[in-house]
Parts: structure tokens; sequence; C-alpha cells
């Protein structure tokens, strides 16, 4: 039994790695069909957004840069003749956003003209000292971008004999018995490099190149959103408690916010300013997104005396930047002012799109009235 457990988890440990082949299979499948997919792992898919972009990138006149905060942002959020590519990412830190920016302004701002980029304090991002990588994102750069699959034999053993593998290993088990064709399904599972074609709620169809969520339209969407497939939405409830919670000095986002006293990295905002300023010249635009936060949570924050200091200290150092540089930084912190719900979340800061467009369609209706210009825009309440 054992025998059998450790070889059926090292086919799907093999398959679950990816590979720069099955990474193009996934960008040209989803080329052609305009599905949901993505390339295994969802915790490393900067090669298979670097060929969706390259290959969109005649269509499209914007992109969204930052980490999973903003996968919720499809292009359906903005008017024509706006067209954009999503391209966050999981866990990508601000120092590769900077890197991301300057890469597309430098090559590609003739076209992509506007640009929208996260600035995560929840998580840290905008706090962290690592350098700004010099990459590029073109499509045969992508290979460079994969995920390593020199994993040494011991850790893979041990990995396909432990409690979440084996848990997975009977869901996908339980999948191959009870479908119409069990044996097709078993190939398709352990040896083949993709599931069969399927189709979403909504008709898009979709393909999994990965060995977990099946059937789930789990992904990302030609516009390189996330789909949300399968995932579950808070209820008033369990926000109030995350909220609660995320407010703790022990919590990480406490944790995080304060880990360098609230103090952005200086050259990361510099960086990305050069990058709002070469874009302004030639008519662009660069907006800086503080995304959405469970409604609730940055309010208790501010109720913790280490907490408030430095969210006030993070502020006052990118309303000073905004300002001086001429940009807008659209702070959703506090998302209730919105009219943000806690049903429009995941967890304390994965907004699905309803938050986003909520407010999105708040920001352009104050900037339309001239309630909006440089600095850090929040809605005001009750408005």
């Amino acid at each position: 039994m054992l025998a059998v457990i450790l070889a059926l988890n090292l086919l799907l440990g093999e398959r679950a790695l990816g590979s720069p082949e099955v990474t193009r299979l996934a960008s040209e499948w989803q080329q052609r069909s305009k599905g949901v997919t993505y390339a295994p792992p969802t915790t490393h898919t900067r090669a298979f957004k670097i060929l969706r972009l390259a290959d969109r990138l005649p269509e499209i006149n914007g992109v969204v840069l930052g980490s999973s905060t903003l996968m919720g942002i499809p292009e359906g959020l903005f008017a024509p003749p706006l067209r954009i590519y999503n391209f966050s990412l999981t866990a990508n830190p601000t120092a590769s956003i900077t890197a991301e920016a300057e890469y597309i302004a430098r090559r590609h701002g003739d076209r992509v003209r506007w640009m929208l980029v996260g600035l995560d304090w929840p998580i840290g991002m905008i706090y962290y000292d690592f350098e700004v990588p010099n990459f590029s994102l073109s499509r045969d750069q992508a290979d460079a971008h994969a995920a390593p699959r020199d994993v040494a034999l011991h850790r893979k053993l041990a990995d396909a004999l432990s409690y979440p593998r084996v848990l997975n290993l009977a869901k996908a088990l339980r999948h191959v018995v009870t479908a119409p064709d069990p044996v097709a399904n078993f190939r398709g599972t352990f040896l083949e490099v993709a599931g069969p074609e399927y189709r979403c709620a909504e008709g898009v169809p979709a393909r999994d190149y990965d060995v977990v969520n099946r059937g789930l339209c789990l992904g990302f969407r030609y516009d390189g959103s996330w789909t949300f497939g399968g995932e579950k939405r808070l209820t008033a409830q369990r926000s109030a408690v995350l909220a609660r919670a995320a407010a703790a000095p022990s919590s990480k986002f406490s944790r995080f916010l304060c880990q360098s006293r609230g103090e952005p990295n200086r050259e990361y905002l510099d960086r990305l300013a050069a990058v709002a300023q070469r874009q302004a010249v030639s008519g662009g635009t660069v907006l800086f997104y503080l995304p959405p936060l469970i409604p609730g949570m940055e309010r208790y924050m501010m109720e913790v005396p280490q907490s408030k200091a430095c969210l006030d200290r993070t502020r006052d150092v990118l309303a000073g930047w905004a300002r001086a540089q001429g940009i807008t930084v659209i702070d959703a912190g506090q998302s209730e002012r919105y009219g943000c719900q806690p049903g429009e979340f995941l967890d304390e800061h994965h907004a699905y799109p309803d938050c986003h467009a909520r407010v999105f369609e708040r920001y352009r209706r104050d900037a339309a009235a001239g309630r909006a210009g440089p600095g850090i825009y929040r809605a005001e309440e009750g408005k």
C-alpha cells in the first residue's frame, strides 16, 4: 500500500512542479480558447504570465501589476477603450513589481499607456529591503522564470508520504473511481499533461494543467484575472472575527506593518515615481492602489497604538510622495467606505471583483467631480 501511495504521489508531485513545456502548452491553449487555466505550480506562475502578456500585447493598452491581492481585478471593471491584462502574481514583492513596471514602461510604453500598481502594506511588501531585480518579461526569457525543479530525492519522498499529499491522493482516486470512464480519468490525472476540456458555469471553456482542484474552473481568465472558482465567500460573522484577530499585535498583519515602523522602502517609491513620470510624458497614466481589506479590519488596527503609529507613518510617507510627484494613490484599505461587504472577500485581504468594482466606480465618480487629485484618495464616509 505504501509503495502504491508513494508511486502515485511521485507522479502527481512531478506534475505539480510544472515545467517549461507544460507552461507553454497551457499558454497556447488559453490563447486559442480564451478559456480558464494556469500552469503549475500556482505559487510560481510568472513564466505563464510572461507568455500570456506576450500574446496579449497587440490587444491591450493597460496592465495591472501586483500581488495576489489584485488578482480579482478583471478587464470588465474598466470602460473601453481601456483594455487591460492583469499580470498580478502570488506573493509578488514590491521589488519585483517595480522591475515589471520599469520593463513595461521602457519596452512597451508606447502601447501600454495605463498601469495600476499595487502597494501592499498588510503583507509587508512595501517595507522589504529586497533589491529591485533586473529581468526581462520577453517571451524568450519565460523559461528563466520557471519554478525550480531540482528538488532533492529525499524531499520528494517525504513530501509524497506527507498527510496533505495522501489526502489529496485520496480525493484524486475518489474522483477517478466515480468518473464515467475511470481508465481515461486515471490516465488524465496521473499520466497526461492536462485534464479534458470542460465548461465553467458561465459557459467559458476551462482546462486544468495542474493535478489539484480539477473541474472547479479555478485559474486565470483570458484577461489574467483569477476566477476564485470553488472558493467560499466570507460571512458577516466570520469577517468580524477575522477583522478583530488581524488587529491583534501578534497577528501577521500587525507584524508586517510594524516590521520597519511603517516606513516604506524609499527606493521602490523613487523608481515607481520615475515610471509614472515617464508614462505621463507620453500621455500615459499610472495609478497606485492600496488593496481593500475586510470591513472593519483597518479600523480595529487603528485602535491599537503601535499599529496606528505605523499605519499613520505609512500613509504620511505615501501622501507626501504622491503629492510631490503629482500622482494618485487609491487607498481602499477601509473597504467599507466604498460599500464593500464581507461576502465580497475570500479572506482578510483578497477581494472579489465585486468590491474592486465598487472602489473604482467611486474613484471615477469623485475624480470626475474634482475630489480625487494627486495624493492619497480615500472615499468620504456616508457618500
